[in-house]
């Protein structure tokens, strides 16, 4: 069945949140251990069912905005789903407290009654009305930056679609667009504002509901972290600060004499090289046909899995008038196959899409048949290990989509990647101050940010943009507003994909093997053990992330500069 010929029907959601609290007082009321299993699993399946609808729903709506159907389905996803959310929780109570608790670990294991522990600390009956209300500021914020038209160069655009020209040779061009996408965030800054102090107090609101002085603990409880903690939050940054941050400012420097500015603005940022960024050889068909002979090569498995997914149109990919910002991955339990979102723009950040989203997708895959699906209820900074690894696993294959640019798209890739760790530690020290000060004005959020990014990101220079020197840049990430306390697993997962990296020059047979286990037994184990069982270093140990760039400044200084101009 191909994407177009899945069929979607809302759900009756009054006769589904009955059918599941039934299996849930059968679970309860189980005088046997096979009633008690039989329950369980015809809950999965419904949940399964249902998740379909809702998530069918969402990239349907996420794939055209304007689509009046699909923006009123999830208009009443939004006002529907927040109750649902007390069928997980009360099923991990009933779990948890059953008789046949000793049977469950025992068919399942220990870790997913660990998942229930922490799924039952998010819910209470009391926040059904703040988690509607959170659903619908965060819907309102997609459709805010999802609505920018901004005209530039003759053309009307979205905020994509401003990328190319971000990246552009001509100084200028790359000071206009730049100019063009902040001057529309500041413009709505007002409204960001306000979506944003919504969001805050409906969340601690949430975290007080539930027994706790803010929004952080249930935060973490969301992200579903069993195993770390916000002390160890704090310590992991402080290594990124001292052991990341100078050897980004030297590849800064490198940046600057590479582009010939002696005083890079924060327009210059995206233009890594004097002749242009690597761009791809072509445009989506072209890309497509090279990534499937890259994933026919790589391995038995991604070959299977990347004809697949395009035989069954599981990826929309290039940018459109009313098209969702950003990318993703998601799955569609009751199909049993991923699918990809993205919005392609001429970048090299459509050939990322075809390996980071990917790899979510794989991994989603691989583990397509486990049940229960709570199984593969996988943290992020776990999920997101599938995805950076795999943009690394298949770096021998670039020169298919890059052609000359290769050797610069090698450099660029590595760098970025260690670029990003000083700035996604700053949107999470940003988001722990917020929730802390949940009273805070805008203008100290900003000046707060404005402050912590001087920390971890000292070269940024906004050349007196009035909107970005008063510390207003945190509100492009969409993760702040829609996932919060996310960003900080994209860094983990990173400096664990950089160990991939390092192994597979090393030994590639060696870690692809590592990377499978760890993909087939992610959301079994939790990630401070399922990262050392794989043979990786586990990110919050002391001198981790010292022991890991060095080998990456090494390969950096040593690729072929002649052709990184």
């Amino acid at each position: 069945m191909t994407f177009s010929e899945m069929n979607y029907q809302r759900p009756d959601f009054d006769q589904t949140y009955s059918d599941m609290k039934e299996y849930l007082v059968k679970m309860e009321q189980a005088a046997a251990e096979p009633d008690f299993f039989k329950a369980f699993e015809d809950l999965d399946t419904l949940s399964n069912h249902f998740d379909t609808m809702a998530t069918l729903c969402f990239v349907r709506y996420s794939i055209n905005t304007g689509d009046d159907f699909y923006k009123s389905e999830q208009d009443t996803m939004d006002e529907q789903l927040p109750r649902f959310q007390e069928i997980p929780s009360e099923a991990a109570r009933i779990c948890l407290e059953s008789k046949f608790r000793p049977a469950f670990e025992e068919k399942y294991g220990k870790h997913l009654l660990e998942k229930f522990e922490v799924k039952r600390k998010i819910f209470t009956p009391e926040i059904v009305d703040d988690l509607v209300e959170e659903n619908k500021l965060v819907s309102e914020y997609q459709k805010l930056t999802a609505s920018a038209k901004i005209h530039f160069e003759g053309e009307e655009r979205n905020l994509s679609g401003l990328t190319p020209f971000m990246e552009s040779m001509d100084r200028g061009m790359r000071k206009r667009a730049n100019d063009a996408s902040w001057n529309w965030f500041a413009e709505n800054s007002g409204k960001l504002d306000q979506i944003y102090d919504a969001l805050v107090k409906v969340r601690t609101r949430i975290g007080q509901k539930l027994g706790y002085d803010n929004f952080i603990p249930v935060a973490y409880a969301r992200m579903g972290r069993t195993d770390w903690t916000q002390s160890d939050a704090r310590i992991y940054r402080d290594q990124i600060a001292e052991s990341v941050v100078p050897l980004t400012q030297k590849l800064y420097r490198q940046q600057a004499q590479r582009i010939g500015i002696d005083q890079m603005k924060n327009y210059d940022l995206n233009l890594k090289f004097l002749t242009g960024n690597p761009t791809p050889k072509g445009d989506e068909p072209f890309l497509l046909e090279a990534a499937a002979h890259m994933y026919e090569e790589l391995s038995p498995h991604t070959h299977e899995f990347f004809t697949l997914m395009r035989s069954r149109e599981l990826m929309d990919l290039t940018t459109k008038a009313g098209k969702a910002n950003g990318g993703y991955m998601t799955f569609f339990p009751e199909f049993k196959v991923p699918f990809i979102f993205s919005n392609f723009n001429g970048t090299s950040g459509d050939v990322d899409v075809l390996t980071h989203e990917a790899g979510h997708a794989f991994q989603g895959w691989l583990v397509r048949d486990a049940r229960p699906r709570t199984l593969n209820d996988i943290t992020s900074e776990v999920a997101e290990i599938h995805s950076m690894s795999m943009e690394f696993f298949t770096h021998p294959w670039m020169e298919k989509f890059f052609g000359e640019d290769t050797e610069k798209y090698f450099y660029a890739h590595v760098a970025h990647t260690l670029n990003f760790l000083p700035y996604g530690a700053s949107i999470d020290e940003l988001q722990e101050w917020v929730y802390e000060h949940p009273d805070a004005a805008p203008s100290e959020r900003n000046a707060k940010y404005r402050e912590i990014e001087k920390k971890y990101l000292p070269h940024l220079d906004y050349d007196g943009h009035e909107f970005l020197e008063q510390g207003g840049r945190w509100q492009k990430q969409l993760h702040v507003y829609l996932y919060p306390f996310y960003y900080l697993d994209y860094t983990l997962a990173q400096v664990c994909a950089h160990q991939y990296f390092n192994w597979s020059r090393k030994d590639p047979k060696a870690a692809w093997a590592s990377y499978l286990e760890l993909c087939s037994q992610s959301g079994r184990k939790p990630f401070t053990k399922l990262v050392p069982d794989a043979g990786l270093k586990n990110p919050f140990a002391a001198g981790t992330i010292a022991s890991i760039t060095p080998m990456l400044e090494e390969y950096l200084d040593h690729l072929d500069y002649s052709r990184i101009q």
